[in-house]
């Protein structure tokens, strides 16, 4: 075989000046994606875990105020506040509701006691989202990182 062994190599030469490739690219892609993934959650989580492991109970005294926010071309808006009261026995705490308190009992899941919020009907899709754009956000750069790091290794011969 002799000197036919290094023609897998661009230019016959190991280590040329040609291969650093997209590995700053990726690892850039890679940082901001855990940034954007982090915001994500972050802004996300208060639902999210209301959606998944929410302690489940009834919101009483449910009063609701409407603010005009046309001076600022923002039409109306609506915020509704109550007495949670948890499923499983507790003192009630005072909450704000987010969702449609339209039937009564207003049944609600609360996600953190500290929070002050409630909410009326999470979904799986208040988690299916976050979750799945910051694992898309965070995941894809570092996988295509990875891989390059995987591909690059053989060709330094080593």
């Amino acid at each position: 075989m002799g000197m036919s062994e290094g023609g897998n190599v661009p230019g016959g030469r190991p280590g040329g000046q040609g291969e650093v490739g997209p590995a700053p690219w990726l690892a850039l892609a890679c940082l901001v994606g855990f940034f954007l993934a982090h915001l994500v959650l972050a802004n996300f989580t208060a639902e999210l875990r209301a959606a998944l492991w929410g302690e489940p109970g009834v919101v009483s005294e449910v009063s609701c105020r409407t603010y005009d926010n046309t001076v600022a071309d923002a039409g109306t808006s609506t915020s509704c506040s109550g007495a949670f009261t948890p499923d499983g026995g507790g003192p009630s705490f005072g909450v704000v509701v987010e969702g449609v308190v339209d039937a009564r009992p207003v049944h609600a899941w609360s996600a953190d006691r500290a929070a002050g919020t409630a909410y009326v009907s999470p979904t799986v899709w208040a988690g299916v989202f976050p979750v799945g754009a910051s694992l898309l956000l965070a995941g894809l750069p570092a996988a295509l990182a990875v891989k390059h790091a995987l591909r690059a290794r053989p060709r330094g011969g080593r």
